[in-house]
């Protein structure tokens, strides 16, 4: 009886489940916008002495920038009502691609598709 060696594509055939190839994408094939989001979420991290950031510490940056969603342009911290909103389409996102923790350019597309997008401030 003979064994098929492993793939590097998918370290367990026959398995059941299907291996997930993900690409962080190299920073200039990022948006500005996603860079820069990106570079606050760093900084928040360094800052607060976080590893990992719970929902409304993400929709905070997101604030922090400008960036809010198109039906509440109100400023100020994240509400329970959105914080629940991203939070349903976070793991939506996660059961649809099989990734537990989407990396931060998916985190920015994905409040992108939740309609967020940047509010000049007024001069």
């Amino acid at each position: 009886m003979t064994s098929t060696p492993s793939s590097p594509s998918n370290p367990n055939p026959g398995d059941g489940t299907a291996h997930i190839h993900t690409r962080t994408p190299r920073p200039d094939e990022l948006s500005r916008e996603a860079f820069q989001f990106i570079a606050a979420i760093d900084e928040y991290k360094r800052k607060h002495l976080r590893s990992f950031l719970d929902d409304a510490q993400v929709l905070t940056v997101a604030h922090e920038l400008g960036w809010f969603p198109k039906k509440s342009r109100r400023r100020g911290a994240p509400t329970k009502e959105e914080i629940a909103r991203y939070a349903a389409a976070r793991d939506a996102y996660r059961k649809e691609t099989g990734r537990l923790f989407p990396n931060w350019s998916e985190v920015f597309s994905l409040l992108q598709g939740l309609g967020y997008s940047r509010v000049e401030k007024a001069a």
